[in-house]
């Protein structure tokens, strides 16, 4: 029997070697592995942050500072147009097929970039006190709206820079600047905050968003190829707006329906269920850290293995299972320890730790049905897309509206629970969408 367990024991000590080698040789292993590891720190960080500010802000102050943020980013979306998305799968399949289009590619997409989101800058700075009297109903907010106008461009910027990175599978050193991003935004927030209350914590935003951009465009500058002179051609400039456009379209539904849920707590409830609402969320988007880290990743591979059906449908799987189970764990975790989250805080978030429980769980449904919305980028399938995300965000702006309308729940709860309903009946609806597809 001896013998026999020493020869079992070395069969699985050779599958588990082969094992280890299979996965130190794939791809998408190791970008996930560099993404997740520099990205960790980063946005851990980042938490740790966004707890000082409401602490020293408290709840009122806090939503004051979510809705200013929410405006700016929902507006920041418009500008990108959807090129954080395009720039990650042309030059993933441009390095597959036409390199000599790269340069001029990366020229177009920053071109276009700064004219969208120039523009939306100076008509944000130019109509600041209208957003703030009639939108958010808070005069003394358009001085604030005012100065972080900038921020938009360098928000643009950034986005389109992290996906020129992608493409190019510079996942690694996106992880650095993340990890170091995530510094600065502890150290700037916690310091400004502490000596000048909201107006220190705003500026902490810009600052770090300008130093994002200074460190991302050295990279890129390094990643471009410069062998081949860049020719002017206006039908490719064309073809990244045409498919850049249901993209942009598709972020515009979803920023918009988020900032009116905003308003709709505002005026329905007050702005303490706002600061509810914003921190709920935060810990949502943190279960969401390992999908949105590798979102970039996901959509590059996709990209890449778009003409092989077999390999695309791999490459889906894989995505979806890791995916999966990283959203379960910290949904567990962050369930289990919500009422020591919620005492973090501060005396004035009470009754935050239930908000958090059903926020992290509509988190699956979110993070997996992404899966999908990248496959359909990824296999030009933007228009449908779009199509089927706007169902989504009009479903969770109309119910979550009756909720709060018809006080079936508290503000903040009202919308939290509307979005889990609506994500469960999108991630149904997009595995129906991508067989159909796939039948085509």
């Amino acid at each position: 029997m001896g013998r026999i367990d020493n020869i079992e024991d070395l069969i699985l000590k050779v599958e588990f070697n082969n094992f280890f080698v299979k996965l130190k040789s794939n791809q998408l292993f190791k970008d996930s592995f560099w993404s997740l590891l520099g990205n960790v720190a980063g946005r851990g960080l980042s938490l740790v942050a966004g707890i000082a500010i409401a602490r020293f802000l408290g709840k009122d102050i806090y939503g004051e500072y979510g809705i200013i943020r929410n405006t700016i980013l929902t507006i920041g979306v418009f500008s990108t147009f959807g090129l954080g998305y395009t720039a990650t799968k042309y030059i993933a399949e441009f390095r597959q097929t036409a390199k000599d289009k790269i340069p001029l590619f990366v020229k177009y997409a920053n071109k276009i970039t700064l004219l969208f989101s120039g523009a939306m800058a100076v008509m944000l700075f130019a109509f600041a006190d209208v957003v703030a009297a009639q939108w958010l109903e808070a005069v003394h907010l358009a001085t604030p709206l005012r100065i972080l106008s900038v921020l938009i461009v360098f928000n643009a910027i950034t986005t389109t820079q992290i996906g020129i990175l992608s493409g190019f599978g510079r996942f690694k050193e996106i992880a650095k600047i993340n990890t170091w991003i995530g510094v600065l935004t502890f150290l700037l927030s916690v310091v400004l905050t502490y000596f000048f209350e909201l107006n220190g914590a705003l500026m902490a935003l810009l600052l770090v968003q300008i130093l994002n951009c200074v460190f991302n465009y050295t990279v890129v500058k390094k990643c471009i190829p410069t062998s081949s002179p860049a020719i002017e051609d206006k039908a490719l400039q064309k073809e990244i707006i045409r498919f850049s456009t249901p993209i942009a379209l598709r972020e515009a539904v979803y920023s918009i329906t988020s900032w009116m849920l905003g308003l709709f707590i505002i005026r329905f409830s007050s702005f303490g269920e706002l600061g509810l609402y914003t921190a709920a969320m935060q810990w949502n988007a943190i279960v969401l850290f390992i999908p949105g880290v590798l979102k970039n990743v996901v959509l590059t591979h996709l990209s890449k293995s778009s003409s092989d059906n077999a390999e695309h449908k791999n490459v889906l799987k894989q995505v979806f299972l890791i995916t999966a189970i990283s959203v379960l764990i910290p949904i567990a975790l962050v369930f289990i320890f919500s009422g020591f989250i919620e005492s973090m805080y501060g005396k004035t978030f009470s009754n935050l730790g239930g908000l958090i429980s059903i926020a992290v769980f509509t988190t699956f449904f979110s993070a997996t049905s992404g899966v999908y919305v990248n496959s359909f980028i990824s296999l030009n399938k933007n228009w449908l897309m779009l199509y089927s995300s706007i169902i989504r965000e009009i479903g969770i702006f109309l119910l979550g509206f009756v909720f709060i309308s018809n006080q079936v729940f508290d503000g903040a709860k009202s919308i939290i629970i509307a979005s889990l309903v609506m994500n469960f009946l999108f991630l149904c609806f997009a595995y129906l969408i991508y067989i159909n597809i796939k039948k085509i």
